[in-house]
């Protein structure tokens, strides 16, 4: 694959096969936030004078929530498809405008903002496909408008890794096949050492925490707050024991404003 060619996660194609099946198929931020971290936040810098985006909106899960608390909200997806499906969901909302937006390309569908959702979309595995996406984030909010960000955590993957390990132990593999059993394929360790990897088979870019609070500064973007979303172990295993309880697995949520 060329270096800066999309890789499947980010091409409109794969996004706009996977609408129909979308609500099986990706993770819910929202369904598995229990302790409401986003619902929070969104509600503190809600106020019927401002306009708001999800910028990679899929299917509309938090468009009900937006729309609640904002005068205006438009729905930015890569996927056409995503977007007929949050239309056909969510036609009793009247106060959302749709549109087609690709983060990467520079282009601004839509004009800025006071706040921004962006869930679960800087997930691509190709460096100069991201770098664009974070230069542009900036452009969709006005000055002093907030953004939050929710990404997979390079952290919590490999403790989902360890505790795998420590199951198969505890159910008495010896180490040679503990650490072997019901582990992904994880790809090159050059791979993730870049923080690229797989959920379900996709590629998937994972972040540390320290590595979000460089990046988006560099990229015009105050760090305000950075949290842990924590689910649930059934999100990361079929049927986990009882005894598998905290740590939990969990994405990263940050705040952040625009300088």
């Amino acid at each position: 694959m060329p270096p800066d060619s999309e890789p499947p996660e980010m091409n409109r194609a794969y996004w706009n096969a996977v609408a129909d099946s979308y609500k099986s198929e990706i993770f819910s931020v929202l369904e598995h936030d229990t302790r409401g971290l986003i619902r929070k936040r969104v509600t503190a810098f809600a106020g019927r004078d401002r306009t708001a985006a999800d910028l990679g909106c899929g299917v509309g899960h938090f468009l009900p929530l937006l729309t609640g608390g904002y005068s205006r909200v438009h729905a930015c997806d890569l996927s056409q498809a995503c977007l007929d499906r949050a239309m056909k969901a969510h036609r009793e909302l009247q106060n959302v405008s749709y549109g087609v937006c690709d983060l990467a390309a520079g282009r601004i569908a839509i004009p800025p903002v006071d706040f921004a959702l962006c869930i679960n979309v800087l997930i691509t595995s190709s460096l100069s496909v991201r770098a664009r996406m974070f230069r542009n984030l900036k452009s969709y909010l006005l000055e002093n408008g907030h953004i939050l960000i929710v990404v997979p955590s390079v952290e919590s993957a490999l403790l989902t890794s360890a505790r795998l390990i420590q199951w198969n132990q505890r159910e008495g593999h010896p180490a040679s096949e503990a650490e072997k059993i019901g582990l992904p394929c994880s790809g090159s360790v050059r791979q993730i050492h870049r923080g690229n990897i797989p959920i379900d088979g996709v590629i998937t870019k994972h972040y540390l925490k320290e590595e979000l609070e460089f990046l988006l500064p560099d990229n015009g973007l105050e760090v305000l707050e950075v949290e842990k979303i924590c689910y649930s172990w059934t999100t990361e295993f079929a049927e986990p024991p009882d005894w598998m309880t905290n740590p939990h697995p969990w994405d990263w949520m940050v705040l952040a404003r625009r300088a």
